[in-house]
């Protein structure tokens, strides 16, 4: 009895078997299939999400306008990010402390309508604008303040608009 001769008779005698094995592999290469086709349909519908709106375009195309819009996007952060630097640079420039003080110069006038104004920088650099008011005229004076220090000498009220811009800090 040769080889074949003797597996033909394996088979034959285990035919129930043997139809079982095969039906249970069928039925296994079918689920792998369902499996692949399920897996094929959720990546197409993720391509046709990705590719939303680019009118039959290819992947590398919608990628290269994708790339572009970031570049683009990069470029004007550069521009911004130098833009708010120099705003930066100026703020120690601009007037960050005001101290106020209104008050009745004359006796005869009421209302405050008289006052000192104190405007200073981050470096205590600015001014005081003072306004007279009487009954017959206004007058308007202005003193520079130099790292707190004024140029001139200073009325009390002037005195106090500095130091209230000074306290303001």
């Amino acid at each position: 009895m040769s080889l074949w001769q003797g597996v033909l008779d394996s088979i034959a005698q285990n035919m129930e078997i043997w139809l079982g094995v095969c039906l249970a592999l069928h039925l296994l290469w079918v689920l792998v299939l369902m499996l692949l086709l399920v897996k094929t349909r959720s990546l197409s519908r993720r391509l046709q999400r990705l590719t939303a709106g680019t009118t039959g375009a290819s992947l590398e195309r919608v990628l290269m306008d994708h790339l572009a819009r970031v570049e683009e996007v990069d470029t004007r952060q550069r521009q911004i990010d130098r833009r708010v630097s120099a705003l930066e640079a100026q703020i120690p420039l601009c007037i960050q402390h005001v101290g106020l003080v209104r008050y009745d110069a004359f006796e005869d006038v009421g209302g405050q309508q008289s006052f000192s104004l104190a405007m200073l920088d981050a470096q205590q650099n600015g001014m005081i604008l003072t306004s007279v008011y009487s009954r017959s005229d206004v007058r308007v004076y202005a003193k520079a303040i130099r790292q707190g220090q004024p140029s001139h000498p200073l009325s009390e009220e002037e005195l106090q608009a500095l130091r209230n811009a000074l306290s303001s800090a």
